[in-house]
Parts: C-alpha cells; sequence; structure tokens
C-alpha cells in the first residue's frame, strides 16, 4: 500500500497550491458522506453520478455533432441521471461488485509493489524492465525529477497520469496475469456476496471507497500545507494499511447500524371519542 499511495502523493505534488486544496476538500467532504451516509443517501449519490457521466458523455457527443457543448452535457446529465435513479437498485449492485473487483486488483497491485525488487539490485540484475524505478526507495525531490523524466516534462495531469500508470504496469511485470485473476476473483467474491448479503455488501463497499476517498483527500490537503504526509510515513509505513483497514470497518459497522434510510414517523393515534 505504501508504494501506491507514493505514487498517487507524486502525481498530486505536479498539482499547483489552490487545487491541491481543492481537491482535498471535494474529496474529504465526498469521502464522508460515502464512509458514514453512503447507504442512507444511496438514491442522491447514484443520481450525481448518473448526471456526472451523462455529461460527460453529452459532452463527447456534442462535440462529434459539432453543438452546443452546455446543451449536451444538460441532456446528457438530465437523461442519464434519470434513468439511474430508476435503476438504483440495479445499479447499486453493479458498483457494489465492481468495489469488490477494484479491490481485489489493488490489494495485489499492492502487495507487488511493495515485494519490489530493490533499485540497487535492479540495476545489477541483467532485467529488461531494469528502467523501472520503486518509488519507495526516492526521496520526494528524486521522485519528482522521476516523474518528470517518464513524462516527458510535461505539464499535463492527463498526461502525467498516463506516465504514471504505465510506469506501475510496467513495474508489476510478469504479474499481470495474476493481477487479471485478482480482479476477476475480486468481481466473483462480490457477485457471490451480493447474491446472498447485499445489504451488508452494500454498506462495506460505500465505506471501502469512502476510505480511500478520505485518503485522497487528507494526501491533496496536507500537500497543500506543504506536508507530504506519506514521505514522511516512510518509518511508520504499517500504520498505512492498519488506519484503512480500522477506517473501513468503523464506516461499515456505521452504516449497517446507523446509516440506512430514514425510516417514516408513525401517524400520531386517532383517540376514539366515547359515544353519547
Amino acid at each position: 500500500m505504501y508504494e501506491l499511495l507514493l505514487r498517487t502523493e507524486t502525481l498530486l505534488a505536479g498539482l499547483t497550491t489552490p487545487v491541491l486544496a481543492a481537491v482535498g476538500l471535494v474529496a474529504l467532504v465526498v469521502g464522508l458522506v460515502l464512509w458514514l451516509g453512503g447507504t442512507r443517501y444511496s438514491a442522491i449519490i447514484i443520481g450525481l453520478l448518473g448526471a456526472v457521466v451523462g455529461s460527460a458523455c453529452g459532452l463527447l457527443v456534442a462535440q462529434q455533432l459539432e453543438a452546443n457543448p452546455w446543451l449536451g452535457m444538460i441532456v446528457g446529465a438530465a437523461i442519464l441521471g434519470g434513468l439511474s435513479i430508476l435503476l438504483k437498485s440495479v445499479l447499486i449492485l453493479v458498483l457494489a461488485v465492481l468495489v469488490f473487483s477494484a479491490v481485489s486488483g489493488a490489494g495485489y497491485l499492492t502487495v507487488v509493489l511493495d515485494r519490489a525488487i530493490p533499485p540497487a539490485q535492479a540495476v545489477d540484475q541483467n532485467e529488461p524492465r531494469r528502467t523501472v524505478r520503486y518509488f519507495s526507495g526516492m526521496g520526494l525531490a528524486e521522485r519528482r525529477t522521476y516523474m518528470n523524466d517518464i513524462s516527458h516534462e510535461t505539464e499535463s495531469f492527463a498526461d502525467r497520469l498516463h506516465a504514471l500508470l504505465t510506469n506501475t504496469w510496467e513495474a508489476v511485470g510478469p504479474h499481470g496475469w495474476a493481477l487479471a485473476l485478482a480482479i476477476l476473483a475480486g468481481a466473483v467474491v462480490g457477485i457471490l456476496l451480493v447474491w446472498f448479503i447485499a445489504k451488508i455488501v452494500i454498506a462495506l463497499a460505500y465505506s471501502i471507497v469512502g476510505t480511500a476517498t478520505i485518503f485522497l483527500g487528507v494526501q491533496a490537503a496536507l500537500l497543500a500545507a506543504g506536508v507530504p504526509v506519506v514521505s514522511d510515513l516512510a518509518s511508520r509505513r504499517g500504520a498505512l494499511p492498519i488506519a484503512f483497514l480500522i477506517m473501513t470497518v468503523v464506516g461499515w459497522v456505521w452504516q449497517l447500524f446507523y446509516g440506512g434510510p430514514k425510516k417514516p414517523r408513525p401517524a400520531p393515534a386517532k383517540e376514539v371519542k366515547p359515544s353519547d
């Protein structure tokens, strides 16, 4: 997990302070809602998610048809947002399965990266991927330089993200097939769990996504304040997965017992007047 968080920190470090502060604030707010209130506000969350995806699709369609982009975004958001609310129950189950698939893949990726060959040994061995360096063996300044090297000094966040993902895939190397199997296994487990215990699994999925979003928000907010928290925890890197696990369990339990949909208040009983 530490190597993965270091890569995220290095990617975020290329953003300006105002952007980092905005990303951190939005991620913290969204993460808290998902962490403690995902099941209660699921209809709103699914509707907003559909609206965001619909607006993006509407923008792409408008560009292809050379139409007004704002009109395309509004129409796309209205259509997919409405459909998302109508199909809320199905979409929640699908998203829960996708979350389990992503968690399984990310978990395996974390194990591979954290057990990676140190840079000094990788140079001595004549391996085809010896140019790949692992971020846990570099300081923050060195990681930024390396990030600039693999992204060819580009200023675009999308290009830097693409370069980082490519580098991560190269670091995974021959474990790519096992990563794909881990993602598939996570999806199968998610389907089975949703089939038998949908309520428990959906609450867990919301808690996982909320915790991950909070981690992202804390990273961005502290970077905006000049604190590279992941780098500073190099000597206590084991605290990160423990904190993630504890927060996930707390959010999960909270949503199971306190985060469900609000129950309608019972109507007051009418007083029966005695007949004359």
